[in-house]
């Protein structure tokens, strides 16, 4: 399912497959501040972080953006539960955090659109000189392109004597390129890149406690 519940951990959480059905049983308790939850149309994996009781650390807005600003949350027994869906419609802890019993705010913090300058600077942070060997032999790939071109005009001009000079020209453009991927400093890099890439959350739940009259519930469509 396309669904991400919060709530606290004896709330009970209605079951399904008919993803529609689901959230109209769970806009209700959204309303009431029993359970926040947000919503996509299609099923898809998230990894999502919750901050409790702390302000949001300058990193993580660096690369994070308020959502659909604030959510009251009641909870009952002081444990929080994220839940997702399961196929067969059955709701599935990913995990809990135990807090205060009581009202709380909840916001969520999601990705900031791709920027390729803060993307730069974070790989080289995280790369140093193995992010320009990275664009490096990413940019042998791109030159391999070129003899393509040539290829798709050769076809569609019937120029078949051509093929004894496109086809060399073709192997030896992409030959460098293959290599370079092959080594160990290449895989190496692209591994970290892609373990860096995968810890990253997707959403970022900040619950504090609320002394005040309790927030609004509700949920989000993300």
């Amino acid at each position: 399912m396309g669904i991400v519940a919060v709530c606290d951990s004896a709330e009970p959480l209605p079951s399904g497959t008919d993803q529609d059905a689901l959230i109209r049983q769970l806009e209700p308790l959204a309303r009431t501040g029993r359970v926040f939850y947000f919503v996509t149309d299609d099923p898809v994996r998230y990894r999502i972080d919750v901050l409790a009781g702390v302000p949001t650390p300058p990193a993580l807005s660096r690369d994070l953006e308020p959502c659909g600003g604030s959510f009251g949350l009641e909870l009952r027994a002081g444990r929080l539960a994220v839940h997702g869906w399961s196929k067969d419609g059955t709701p599935v802890v990913a995990g809990t955090l135990e807090l205060d019993a009581g009202h709380h705010a909840l916001s969520v913090l999601a990705r900031r659109p791709f920027d390729g300058t803060r993307h730069a600077e974070d790989m080289t942070v995280l790369l140093g000189a193995d992010w320009h060997y990275l664009q490096r032999v990413n940019r042998l790939g791109l030159v391999g392109c070129l003899p393509l071109v040539l290829l798709v005009i050769t076809v569609l001009a019937r120029k078949w004597q051509w093929l004894w000079f496109v086809l060399p020209l073709l192997a030896a453009s992409w030959v460098p390129y293959a290599l370079f991927k092959q080594t160990g400093r290449y895989k190496a890099a692209e591994r970290r890149a892609h373990d860096h890439e995968a810890s990253r959350p997707h959403y970022v739940l900040s619950v504090m406690p609320s002394s005040d009259a309790p927030v609004t519930g509700g949920f989000l469509r993300v």
